[in-house]
């Protein structure tokens, strides 16, 4: 008797830890999902008509241990007139690169990027520049801010800057498909 109700049982505590781990993970929002322009600069050849966005959710530690589940990344196939191409981006990481030679000093094209929550919105920042700070010798720079308004709308405010032209931000807004 005892086993059928642990059998009965078991199944419920299953569920309720899955629910558990995914309220837990809503306090950053889920941009996942396919979203099509809905108002913003529809004409540019390099603004996507639509998005395939995924997020990765990590439950566990590398040993299968629970923990507070968190977004690890974010996965963006944007559809340019151009075609389509993914782009992988881990969130709460800052890097970038030096080009250098065998002589050991800097030489030619740095980046450096950034994927940061800033409350609920999501910032993904790049640049290069061939100087030796940013914003020096031939330089660029890209900054998305990702964001969901009360209705579900995606909201995603791009700014560009450059040694070469000015400073350019287009405001999207897409809606899921």
């Amino acid at each position: 008797m005892k086993r059928g109700l642990i059998q009965r049982t078991a199944p419920r505590y299953v569920v309720l830890v899955s629910i558990a781990a995914q309220l837990a993970a809503q306090d950053k929002p889920d941009f996942s999902g396919s979203w099509v322009l809905e108002a913003g600069a529809q004409s540019a050849g390099d603004i996507p008509q639509a998005l395939s966005v995924s997020q990765s959710l990590v439950r566990t530690t590398v040993r299968g241990e629970p923990m507070k589940p968190f977004f690890k990344d974010i996965t963006v196939t944007p559809a340019l007139e151009s075609g389509t191409s993914s782009q992988t981006y881990q969130i709460g990481v800052e890097g970038g690169t030096v080009a250098g030679r065998a002589d050991g000093t800097a030489d030619g094209l740095r980046t450096h990027y950034r994927v940061q929550w800033q409350e609920q919105a999501l910032v993904i920042e790049s640049g290069s520049y061939t100087g030796l700070t940013p914003e020096s010798g031939q330089w660029a720079e890209r900054r998305e801010v990702w964001s969901l308004d009360s209705g579900g709308r995606l909201h995603l405010a791009i700014t560009t800057r450059s040694s070469v032209a000015a400073s350019r931000t287009v405001m999207l807004v897409y809606r899921r498909q």
